[in-house]
C-alpha cells in the first residue's frame, strides 16, 4: 500500500511539471512588446519626472498624479526598455486597473524550440479599496489563480518587505490609489529624505555587489588622480582617463568588459556630481558633491560631460536609449536653453559609441586605446567646428525638423569621423 502511495504521489508530481507549465505557457504574447522607443516618448516621460520633481515638492502635503491609459502604458513600457520585460499594458476601468505583462521563456533546446511555449502572460486585477488596493484575480497563461490566494500572498509579501526601511518609507508616502474610466490616480505626500533612500536602494538592487566594490575602487583611484591638481582648476580628460585604464589594465585575470563598465561609471558620477561612496556605503543626506577638479576635452568641460556620461549610460543601459536621451537634451536647449548644439550631439554620439564598444568583443582593445591616450585626439575628433548655440528658429531654418534630409546629412558627417577615428570607430 505505501509504495502504491508513493508511486501515485511521484506520478502527480511528473504530472504537475509536465501540466503546469503546459497551462502557464503560451505560444503568443498577451502584451505586445511595446514599438521603437521614440525621443517623443523620453520628452514626455522627464517632462512628467519634472512636473512631479519630489525637490520642488511641499514636504508633508498630499500631491496627486494622475495617468490616462495611453499615458500608463508609456510609463510601463519605459520600465520596459529599462528592464527587458517582453511587453506589458494596462486597462483602467472604474475601480479596477487590468494589469498585463508578457515574460519571454528561455528556449528548452538550442533550435530556440520550447514545447510548452515560449511565453508568460500574467493577467492581475487589481480593485480600488478603502485605504489601498487588492488583486481581485491572478491568471498564468491558461491557468487561474484563486483571487484570495494572490492577494494574500501579496499582503504577506508586503508585510514582510516592510522590514526594509526604503519600501517601508516608500509605503508611508503612498496614500491612496483611485481607478476611474481610462485614468488611474496616485496620492503621494513627498519626504525629502526618501529621495536618498531611493537611490541608494536602487543601487542596492541593480548593482551586484562584486561590481559595487569594482566602482569603488576606480572612484578611489580617479580620486586620487585629482588630487594631485590644485581645487578648482580645470585639466584635460585624458590626464585621468590614461592613468585611470592602465590601473584598469592591471586588474589581470579580471573580465575587461566589466572593468571599462566599473571605469566609465565611476568617472561620469564625479562628472555628473554623484559621490559613488556616498552613494554605495554612505548613510549622508545627499549623495552629491561638488567636483573638486574640473575635466575638459578640446578645451571645453561641457564636451567631457556629454562624452563620458553618454559612454557610462551606454556602457550600463543600451546605445538607443543614450542616443535618445542626447537628442532630447539638444531639443530642449533649441527650444529654451543655450540652443541646439550639434557639437554636443556628437560628442554623446562618440560617448555612445565608446560605451558600446568598451563593454563589447573589442573591449581589451579599448581598454588599451584609453590606457595609452596622450591627447584630446586620442579620445575623440575635435567637433569644435559644428555648429551650435543655435535657437529653435534658426535651427528650423538652416535644417528644418529632426530627422529631415539636412540633418541626417549632418549626423552622417559626425558618423563618418567617428568611423574614422581608432577609439569609437
Amino acid at each position: 500500500m505505501k509504495r502504491l502511495l508513493g508511486w501515485s504521489a511521484l506520478f502527480a508530481v511528473l504530472a504537475a511539471l509536465i501540466v503546469l507549465p503546459w497551462l502557464m505557457l503560451d505560444d503568443t504574447p498577451a502584451a505586445e512588446p511595446p514599438a521603437q522607443f521614440r525621443r517623443t516618448d523620453l520628452a514626455w516621460i522627464k517632462s512628467l519626472f519634472e512636473k512631479h520633481d519630489p525637490r520642488g515638492q511641499t514636504p508633508d502635503v498630499v500631491q496627486s498624479i494622475q495617468l490616462d491609459e495611453a499615458d500608463l502604458d508609456r510609463l510601463l513600457n519605459y520600465a520596459v526598455e529599462l528592464r527587458r520585460v517582453s511587453g506589458i499594458s494596462a486597462e483602467l476601468t472604474p475601480g479596477l486597473a487590468t494589469l498585463t505583462a508578457t515574460l519571454t521563456v528561455p528556449p528548452l533546446y538550442p533550435s530556440g524550440w520550447n514545447p510548452f511555449g515560449r511565453y508568460l502572460n500574467i493577467t492581475a486585477e487589481v480593485a480600488e479599496v478603502p485605504g489601498g488596493v487588492r488583486i481581485q484575480s491572478l491568471q498564468l497563461g491558461s491557468l487561474p489563480l484563486p483571487g484570495a490566494l494572490a492577494d494574500w500572498t501579496a499582503r504577506l509579501a508586503h508585510r514582510w518587505l516592510l522590514r526594509d526601511k526604503t519600501y517601508a518609507a516608500l509605503a508611508d508616502a503612498f496614500t491612496g490609489v483611485s481607478f476611474d474610466e481610462n485614468q488611474a490616480t496616485l496620492d503621494y505626500r513627498w519626504r525629502p529624505e526618501l529621495l536618498t533612500r531611493i537611490e541608494r536602494k536602487s543601487a542596492e538592487l541593480l548593482i551586484a555587489p562584486e561590481d559595487q566594490a569594482r566602482m569603488l575602487a576606480y572612484a578611489a583611484r580617479l580620486d586620487a588622480l585629482l588630487k594631485l591638481h590644485p581645487r578648482g582648476s580645470t585639466v584635460p580628460l585624458v590626464s585621468v582617463t590614461g592613468p585611470l585604464f592602465t590601473y584598469a589594465a592591471l586588474q589581470t585575470g579580471n573580465d575587461a568588459r566589466e572593468e571599462n563598465r566599473a571605469a566609465l561609471t565611476a568617472l561620469a558620477a564625479y562628472l555628473g556630481g554623484i559621490s559613488l561612496p556616498k552613494l554605495l556605503e554612505g548613510d549622508s543626506h545627499s549623495i552629491r558633491r561638488a567636483p573638486r577638479v574640473l575635466l575638459a576635452i578640446h578645451g571645453r568641460r561641457d564636451f567631457a560631460e556629454h562624452f563620458v556620461i553618454s559612454a557610462a549610460l551606454a556602457a550600463n543601459g543600451g546605445s538607443r536609449l543614450a542616443n535618445a536621451i542626447g537628442l532630447i537634451k539638444e531639443e530642449e536647449d533649441a527650444d529654451r536653453g543655450s540652443g541646439f548644439s550639434f557639437t554636443d550631439l556628437a560628442n554623446d554620439r562618440a560617448g555612445v559609441k565608446l560605451g558600446t564598444r568598451a563593454t563589447g568583443d573589442d573591449a581589451a582593445r579599448v581598454r588599451q586605446l584609453l590606457a595609452s591616450a596622450r591627447s584630446d585626439a586620442d579620445l575623440l575628433p575635435d567637433f569644435r567646428d559644428q555648429p551650435e548655440f543655435m535657437p529653435q528658429t534658426e535651427f528650423d531654418r538652416r535644417f528644418g525638423p529632426v530627422g529631415s534630409a539636412r540633418y541626417q546629412q549632418m549626423i552622417e558627417r559626425i558618423d563618418a569621423r567617428l568611423a574614422a577615428h581608432p577609439l569609437v570607430q
